[in-house]
């Protein structure tokens, strides 16, 4: 469910919004019921005076209510006041909307702007009806009643009419600024640290983050910089263990070869020469192990900005189909040596450059067609291709595939393939030649070219190694072959 979720800042700023205009609007709600209530007050003291001056002028002038209010102008009361016969309390203002009863008297609504108070008159059956006279405000009217005023003829006249607007406006916009700014403040100081996060994680090991952040982030920016640190010290370690074991690894082999090269020459027995033809070969087999291992620990290693800025001058423009041609013929000559079986390789691509590190390209491909050419039955099948974009695109993606028809690899094992000494199952174990660094060299090789590597099943029944080079410098050849 988090997935369809808004950001988390995102959420906080509509939060926000919505709680500024959520209080604004109760405010408004129980601001408007008090000044309803003490309209309403107000209007009943005002109006239970003219009611009190009226009674008098009745008792004095001993008239009956008809007369009075037949005889009398009431115009100096700036109110609208009738004589209701028939009186019956509620019933009596059906279209009005009942408010309160306050001392014996009723207080109605006539609509937004006007109040109305019935006073029943003691010895009667009818009642005073004492109202407002309508307003002409200038929020919709002008004085001749006709035509709306502009906000600027409002504010000329009457500028009371918007204070509410102006004052609820001004405060609005003070809260959502005093909320603002430190929300918008940890956002970056977030963003900050996660910028720092990828960049440490894409191997940039000095990336560290500033601590000049206020608390908690602080706290944490200082907890990811201890992390950093450790890790950078770990992987420093690792780095220097990884290149020096296989140069003091060197000097002992040498010496053992060397006194083999002497025992040779004194030994004359058969067996004792196969032993030494043996031996032979566990010595390139670990010289070979060696030299992969000083190979994936470089590929490995975190560039400084001058080595960053050399390996950008090392780039080449390398022709593709004439490369991979010479590439395949070379590997597939030397493993039909090695385990004398004719291997059928097949490459299916268009004439094409790209501009890359060449030793990079060659640990890629190289390792990929060993490891075609050791599992496969009969065929392998190489495979240039560019997607994502047209080809004529220089921004485009190219995908370098090597297929066989092998036993293939199951799909839980996907992943754990490219690690180093990786032992998924019999058919892909020492035993048949590899020394388990292979793909792990070639997954880091393409890591170096800002490229993906991975594994799927192949058409031909085996594995397929899918190079993903995204984005790269492509330049198509034509069809004679020149750049």
């Amino acid at each position: 469910m988090a997935n369809y979720l808004p950001p988390l800042f995102t959420r906080l700023y509509v939060s926000m919004i919505v709680a500024l205009c959520a209080s604004i609007f109760v405010t408004l709600y129980f601001s408007e019921q008090f000044i309803e209530q003490s309209d309403t007050v107000d209007f009943y003291e005002d109006t239970y005076y003219v009611f009190t001056e009226i009674k008098s002028d009745l008792n004095r002038s001993g008239l009956t209510p008809e007369q009075y209010f037949n005889d009398m102008l009431l115009n100096h009361y700036h109110f609208n006041i009738e004589w209701q016969k028939q009186w019956q309390d509620k019933a009596e203002c059906g279209e009005c909307e009942f408010l309160n009863k306050i001392a014996g008297s009723f207080i109605y609504r006539l609509n937004d702007e006007q109040l109305l108070a019935a006073y029943p008159l003691d010895g009667t059956k009818g009642a005073i009806l004492i109202g407002d006279q309508a307003p002409a405000s200038l929020l919709f009217e002008n004085n001749d009643g006709k035509q709306p005023l502009t906000l600027a003829e409002i504010w000329h006249e009457d500028p009371g009419e918007l204070i509410p607007f102006i004052l609820l406006i001004v405060t609005a916009l003070a809260i959502g600024a005093t909320l603002y700014y430190p929300v918008r403040q940890l956002q970056k100081q977030i963003n900050q640290l996660i910028d720092t996060n990828q960049k440490f994680g894409n191997g940039e090991l000095n990336a560290r983050a500033e601590q000049a952040f206020s608390e908690p982030v602080n706290s944490l920016a200082i907890s990811f910089n201890r992390m950093a640190e450790s890790i950078t010290e770990t992987v420093k370690e690792n780095q220097i263990f990884a290149q020096a074991v296989p140069h003091e690894m060197r000097t002992p082999l040498s010496r053992i070869q060397l006194a083999t090269g002497l025992l040779r020459k004194r030994c004359q027995q058969a067996d004792e020469r196969e032993l030494l033809d043996n031996i032979d070969c566990y010595i390139d087999d670990i010289d070979e192990l060696t030299r992969q291992v000083l190979t994936f620990s470089k590929l490995n290693t975190t560039l400084s900005q001058e080595e960053c800025l050399k390996a950008c001058q090392s780039k080449q423009l390398i022709n593709l189909d004439e490369y991979f041609k010479s590439r395949v013929q070379l590997l597939n000559q030397k493993q039909q040596l090695d385990q004398d079986q004719a291997i059928d390789v097949t490459l299916d691509m268009e004439p094409q450059q790209l501009e890359c590190d060449p030793v990079y390209l060659r640990l890629m491909f190289d390792n990929l067609l060993k490891n075609a050419l050791r599992y496969a039955t009969s065929r392998v099948l190489v495979t240039v291709a560019v997607g994502g974009h047209e080809k004529h695109d220089e921004e485009s993606h190219l995908v370098i595939s090597v297929d066989d028809d092998g036993p293939g690899i199951e799909s839980q094992h996907y992943d754990s393939i490219f690690l180093p000494f990786s032992r998924i199952d019999r058919s892909r174990s020492q035993q048949t030649g590899g020394l388990g660094l292979g793909l792990a060299i070639a997954k880091a090789a393409t890591r170096r070219m800002h490229g993906h590597l991975e594994v799927s099943r192949s058409e031909l029944g085996g594995a397929r190694f899918s190079c993903r080079l995204s984005p790269v410098r492509l330049a198509m050849k034509n069809c004679s072959g020149t750049g």
